[in-house]
């Protein structure tokens, strides 16, 4: 079994805290993608989870104008608001360190929002939160390019 300490840690760098929108519903999702020769760590992760969200193994790309060459790559993927909410115990009990916190803190009040209103989660009331996380992950992403 994973340190917990480890997970996060791992998370810190690693994972993303984010949503996906079809018309005015959103979806937040936790995630890990590695490449597939590391595999085994997202199958690690996985089971610390209590095996919650599923592995999708991404095939990798042929570099196009936009975009280079990727490699395979596994793809682990939460969804579901009662694993979602695992989630969230687990970063509260252990919680990240780096600035990743303030896109997981959103993330984690959009989720709890969704989970108490399920039936009528309103559009006006996530979509400024989910611009608010937007601009972390693009600050956090132009950060990561301009580093290298």
């Amino acid at each position: 079994m994973l340190n917990p300490w480890y997970v996060t840690g791992f998370a810190d760098g690693e994972a993303a805290f984010t949503y996906s929108r079809a018309g005015g519903v959103f979806n937040m999702y936790f995630a890990v993608r590695q490449r597939e020769d590391n595999r085994k760590i997202v199958e690690e992760i996985h089971k610390f989870f209590d095996y919650a969200g599923n592995i999708y193994r991404d095939k990798g790309s042929q570099p196009t104008k936009d975009s280079g060459f990727t490699k395979p790559s596994a793809y682990y993927r939460v969804s579901r608001i009662d694993d979602l909410l695992r989630i969230i115990e687990h970063f509260d009990k252990y919680p990240l360190q780096s600035k990743k916190i303030e896109c997981y803190n959103i993330w984690k009040e959009m989720v709890s929002y969704k989970n108490d209103n399920w039936r009528s989660a309103a559009y006006d009331v996530l979509r400024p939160l989910a611009e608010k996380l937007s601009a972390l992950n693009q600050k956090s992403r132009a950060f990561k390019v301009h580093k290298k």
